[in-house]
């Protein structure tokens, strides 16, 4: 009878160790909070304006994710290094979202003195094309050149709007497209 009672509290035993080994229970509040706050960082526009620290904040958190789908099978399995990964993700994406106003402010400016080189920029390019020889081939490249500014010049407007409506990136984009056009039509009159 004791060999009986002692296999039992063994097997007892045993099957205390893996129930309490098994590292827990999925830590399911700091996986919610870790997508909460990766969600809201790219809700405010931290994947385009800090897409590197927004980068770094979901490879975190899918990190975090894949430790913890290890861990579930895992027979002794410790969600521990997956609740530090998804403390660092949560901290990432917060850090991420907080520079996304400074970095709207810089964007913002960076288009505003684009768009406002552009006026001087065409005038340029029509003083020189006042000056630029009139011959047979002349004459058909200014044509074509006059066509491409009077493009360029009516894109400012697009440009402007992008920059009044807040899509400040859109803004600096097409500001800088149009001042590369100019100065490559520039070059075409050299």
């Amino acid at each position: 009878m004791s060999s009986k009672l002692s296999m039992f509290f063994l097997i007892a035993a045993i099957l205390s160790f893996m129930v309490w080994g098994c590292g827990g229970e999925v830590p399911q509040q700091e996986i919610d909070n870790a997508k909460a706050a990766v969600e809201s960082a790219k809700n405010a526009g931290a994947d385009q304006y800090v897409p590197d620290k927004f980068n770094e904040a979901k490879r975190k958190l899918d990190n975090a994710l894949a430790e913890v789908d290890k861990q579930k099978d895992a027979m002794f399995g410790s969600f521990d290094d997956a609740k530090v990964m998804l403390t660092e993700a949560s901290e990432l994406a917060k850090a991420a979202e907080e520079a996304v106003p400074a970095k709207k402010e810089e964007v913002k400016a960076q288009a505003e003195e684009l768009i406002a080189q552009i006026p001087a920029a065409v005038k340029e390019t029509k003083k020189m094309m006042y000056k630029a020889p009139r011959g047979k081939e002349g004459r058909a490249a200014l044509k074509m050149i006059k066509e491409e500014l009077k493009t360029a010049e009516a894109s400012v407007s697009e440009a402007q709007a992008a920059l009044d409506n807040g899509e400040y990136l859109q803004a600096r984009n097409a500001a800088q497209s149009i001042l590369d056009k100019i100065k490559s039509l520039q070059s075409e009159l050299q």
